[in-house]
């Protein structure tokens, strides 16, 4: 991967499986971005960072990333929809436990396959997120270290 440009590696990734992604720090355009019809199973990456580069004698050594990321769905091939009609424990059972599996294994494979390493990884679950009422798995701090 090229220094910076962790976005493009992450969106790179998400398109080769198949998932939508947008990158932002705006909170309104992610909004307006993910306000969109999706398929059955569709998955979406947002991701966004902060870069902490360690600065050497003229080169860059290394960079400590901060990532927000957050994988989320709206409904499943099942029929279940995500709303506020759900209650949390439906949720969790019916998209929120596989999307923290999903972004676990997927972030894994990617820093691997990008040679980066994951020094930490904290998530949460989300729902109800956007006017789309996305729920998410999310990792609001997770380092990645290259």
């Amino acid at each position: 991967m090229e220094q910076f440009d962790i976005i493009g590696a992450l969106e790179t990734y998400a398109t080769g499986k198949g998932w939508k992604f947008y990158y932002t720090f705006d909170q309104f355009y992610t909004n307006i971005g993910v306000n969109q019809e999706f398929e059955a199973d569709d998955l979406i990456l947002i991701a966004d960072f902060q870069a902490e580069p360690t600065l050497q004698n003229g080169s860059i050594p290394a960079i400590t990333y901060n990532c927000l990321l957050m994988l989320g769905r709206k409904f499943e091939l099942a029929g279940t929809v995500s709303s506020m009609d759900e209650t949390p424990k439906q949720k969790y059972d019916r998209r929120l436990k596989a999307l923290a599996q999903l972004l676990a294994n997927g972030m894994n494979e990617f820093a691997c396959n990008n040679e980066l390493e994951i020094t930490s990884f904290p998530m949460i679950v989300e729902w109800n997120v956007y006017d789309t009422n996305l729920d998410f798995a999310s990792s609001v701090n997770a380092i990645f270290v290259q």
